[in-house]
């Protein structure tokens, strides 16, 4: 087993966090490792905060992007994803439909913007199926806004 610290400096360790220092600036300021400051903790009966959520150090409400969608800290819902978020697109249409929405039930973003989440830019497609009757049906429109010369294409880009 390895040597426990001596009883001073464990006295120290627990009095500089019960006066709100963390872990790691105590382990800093000491010249120790984090995780030997936490094992004196612990050990002594004092609950570590989980890093997770509202206690993680970066906490800044709960709202962040992943993916270019924006994702809001919600573990307790059915469709959280394994880091605990959940779509904020999903949030907003399932609070506009009362229920929640099936994985079966992909959400269209009407202008693209994947961070437009207002209920006015969200359609809640039936299957995958009719998601993808959404996109060939935009395909069909380009198609016909380029042969009318509305829609220009030059150089590997479409431009108006």
């Amino acid at each position: 087993m390895a040597k426990q610290h001596p009883k001073v400096l464990q006295k120290k360790m627990i009095d500089l966090f019960k006066n709100g220092k963390s872990a790691s600036s105590i382990a800093k300021e000491l010249g120790l490792y984090t995780t030997s400051v936490t094992r004196v903790l612990k050990r002594n009966g004092l609950k570590m905060p989980s890093g997770k959520g509202k206690e993680h150090s970066n906490w800044k409400g709960g709202r962040g992007l992943k993916s270019g969608y924006w994702t809001v800290y919600n573990p307790t819902h059915p469709r959280a994803l394994n880091i605990g978020r959940v779509w904020e697109h999903l949030l907003v249409m399932e609070k506009h439909l009362g229920r929640y929405v099936n994985k079966s039930e992909p959400i269209h973003h009407i202008d693209f913007d994947r961070q437009n989440n207002k209920i006015t830019n969200l359609y809640l497609c039936k299957d995958n199926s009719e998601h993808q009757q959404v996109y060939k049906s935009l395909h069909k429109v380009v198609g016909k806004l380029v042969n009318k010369g509305i829609i220009k294409f030059k150089n590997g880009k479409y431009y108006l």
